[in-house]
C-alpha cells in the first residue's frame, strides 16, 4: 500500500534554479522553497553539484522517513531513477541516477529517489491540489523558456510507453517552420517559449518578458508580435483538446503572470479555432500553484509510487 504518512519531498530542478515543496501526510504544504541557481552551461560538473547540493541539503532537512520525489526536464527512463535524454537543456544533468549521487553525497533517503519529467510534475500537482483539482481529464502547458506539458487520463499521469508523453511543446504548427530543441519543424514552443522570443520578433525583444513590458506600454510592434504568439498558443491548445477531449487545460509557467492581457485574447482566438461541436469550449485556466507547481507535483509522485516497508 501506498505510504501515506509523510512527509513527502519534491523537488523540481530547472535551468534557473531549484523549487522544494515538503508535504504532510495529509498534503498540508509544510514549506516551498526557490533556490536560485545559474545553469552553467561551460561546466557541465559544476552545474550537477550546485544542484546536487541544493538536493542533498533538503533530504536531510526532510529525515529519514520522507519520500522523495525529483522533477527535471527530459525524457525519464523506465526505473524512473534518471533523465536518459535531456536535449540542449541543463548541461551535466542528463544520465545521473540521483539515488546514487545523493549517496555518494552522504544524503541517502530511506526510499530511492523518483524521477519524472517536470511538465508530467506540474500536471500532477495542478489536477491533485491547484487549478486542475475537481477533474479527471486534464492537459497542461507549462510556458517558460520553452514549453513544457502533461497529461493527466482518467485520474492518472499519462507518461506513454516510454516516459515520453505529454511533449505538447513540440506539437508542430508549421511543417516547414525552424526547430526547437527537437527535430520536428515549427513547434508550439519556438512559437511562444522566451528562449525564442529574439528569433520570433526579429531581435525586437530578447524574451517574453521584454515583449510584454512593451506589449504594456501599447507599442505597436510589440501588440503585433504578442498577438501572433497568442494565436499560436491557441492553435496548440486546440489541437490538444481535439486530441484528448479534456476537461479542462491548465496554463503555467512564468508567461501565465500576463494575466488577463494573456488570458482574455486566448479566449478569443479559441472560439475561432476550437472545435466545438456542442457548442461548449474546453475551460482554459491559468495554473494555481504557481512557480511550485513542479515540485508539489513531484512531491506527489513520490507519495503516490512509494510503498511501505
Amino acid at each position: 500500500m501506498p505510504d501515506l504518512e509523510g512527509p513527502h519531498l519534491g523537488i523540481d530542478i530547472g535551468g534557473s534554479g531549484v523549487k522544494v515543496s515538503l508535504l504532510a501526510g495529509d498534503l498540508t504544504i509544510l514549506r516551498a522553497d526557490v533556490h536560485e541557481l545559474p545553469d552553467l552551461v561551460d561546466d557541465p560538473a559544476g552545474n550537477l553539484e550546485a544542484r546536487l547540493g541544493v538536493l542533498a541539503d533538503a533530504v536531510r532537512a526532510a529525515g529519514p522517513t520522507a519520500t522523495v520525489g525529483i522533477a527535471t526536464a527530459g525524457v525519464v527512463d523506465a526505473a524512473h531513477r534518471r533523465i536518459v535524454a535531456l536535449p540542449g537543456k541543463l548541461s551535466g544533468l542528463e544520465g545521473v541516477d540521483w539515488g546514487e549521487a545523493l549517496q555518494r553525497h552522504g544524503s541517502v533517503p530511506a526510499r530511492p529517489p523518483l524521477v519524472l519529467n517536470d511538465g508530467h510534475a506540474a500536471v500532477l500537482g495542478e489536477v491533485r491540489l491547484g487549478a486542475g483539482r475537481g477533474a479527471d481529464d486534464v492537459a497542461m502547458l507549462t510556458l517558460g523558456t520553452g514549453v513544457g506539458g502533461g497529461v493527466m487520463i482518467g485520474g492518472q499521469l499519462f507518461e506513454g510507453r516510454r516516459q515520453r508523453a505529454g511533449q505538447l511543446g513540440h506539437l508542430s504548427l508549421d511543417p516547414y517552420g525552424a526547430p526547437s530543441v527537437f527535430p520536428n519543424p515549427g513547434s508550439l514552443e519556438w512559437f511562444v517559449g522566451d528562449a525564442y522570443a529574439a528569433a520570433r520578433t526579429d531581435g525586437r525583444y530578447a524574451g517574453n518578458a521584454e515583449l510584454l513590458a512593451a506589449v504594456r506600454r501599447g507599442e505597436t510592434d510589440a501588440l503585433a508580435d504578442w498577438s501572433a504568439m497568442v494565436r499560436a498558443l491557441a492553435v496548440g491548445i486546440a489541437s490538444i483538446v481535439h486530441a484528448f477531449d479534456c476537461e479542462r487545460v491548465v496554463v503555467g509557467g512564468g508567461l501565465a503572470a500576463a494575466g488577463r492581457l494573456l488570458f482574455e485574447p486566448l479566449a478569443v482566438e479559441l472560439d475561432s479555432v476550437e472545435w466545438r461541436p456542442d457548442g461548449v469550449g474546453v475551460p482554459v485556466v491559468a495554473a494555481t500553484l504557481g512557480r511550485h507547481s513542479g515540485s508539489i507535483g513531484a512531491a506527489l509522485y513520490g507519495r503516490e509510487r512509494s510503498t511501505s516497508p
